[in-house]
């Protein structure tokens, strides 16, 4: 072989690296532009949203009994367990009253035990 053709060799090697990394460029940076436009966006969206209503957002946490973390260790274990079952029968029937709304709203057939009727 001759020696000129180890030099095309190389040099076809090389322009398909120098074309290959232009396009691989060029693809990140118009990801990267899409991705700025689309977080420009989000942001724009939230900046316009009215500030959250004060107070809090579950039913769970409207309870005036919500103690501070921690405090749990030195109350009544009996006051402690009746506490966390009606936060549990709460959530419970929270879950339920979401439930029947939901098939209310899908059209859906309800359950006669979430009706209350069994």
């Amino acid at each position: 072989m001759p020696w000129w053709s180890w030099v095309l060799i190389w040099v076809a090697l090389s322009a398909c690296t120098v074309t290959f990394l232009v396009l691989a460029g060029v693809y990140l940076v118009r990801k990267g532009l899409a991705l700025m436009r689309d977080a420009s966006a989000a942001l724009g969206e939230i900046a316009e949203r009215p500030p959250a209503a004060e107070g809090p957002a579950h039913d769970h946490e409207a309870s005036p009994s919500r103690r501070a973390p921690g405090s749990a260790v030195f109350a009544d274990p009996d006051l402690m367990r009746r506490e966390y079952e009606e936060g549990r029968e709460l959530r419970r029937l929270s879950r339920r009253d979401r439930r029947v709304e939901r098939r209310r709203l899908r059209g859906q057939p309800q359950s006669l035990h979430d009706l209350g009727l069994i």
